[in-house]
């Protein structure tokens, strides 16, 4: 009965920890998605839009511009074991650690992150976007037809 009793548990410890160890994965991928929209919808933000210029599949950028017509534009990225973004000044701030290997897509719209992390476990990150506006995706497409 006692042997019984051992065995119970043991796969009853087994089952928590496993659960325990997933759910803390997804609060990690939750928080950092929170994090970014509350950094992209600030009080002071009148657009976010993706900048594909600047992106390709090891990063993604987004150029934020304020009420007041400041423009800035930061860049996802993959960097040692964490996506992080930089910021025009030099700082970074992390979003997710314990990375092994990130993939962005970016379209008009949307970023897609495609992680891969250290324990071999696979994520998908979308951010919606607001659309380009017209006049930079005019400008964009000179630069590109110029080039």
């Amino acid at each position: 009965m006692t042997l019984l009793i051992v065995v119970t548990l043991q796969g009853l410890i087994k089952t928590i920890t496993v659960s325990n160890h997933l759910q803390h994965h997804t609060d990690d991928i939750v928080f950092s998605y929170v994090q970014f929209n509350q950094f992209l919808a600030d009080e002071d933000v009148k657009t976010v839009f993706a900048f594909p210029e600047a992106s390709n599949s090891r990063q993604a950028a987004v150029e934020k511009v304020t009420k007041d017509g400041e423009s800035n534009i930061y860049l996802l990225t993959h960097y040692k074991n964490m996506i992080r973004v930089t910021t025009p000044e030099g700082g970074h701030m992390p979003l997710l650690l314990n990375i092994k290997r990130a993939f962005f897509v970016t379209k008009n719209r949307q970023i897609k992150i495609t992680i891969t992390e250290e324990d071999g476990r696979k994520s998908e990150i979308y951010f919606k976007l607001d659309p380009i506006p017209k006049k930079k995706e005019k400008n964009a497409n000179k630069k590109i037809h110029q080039v």
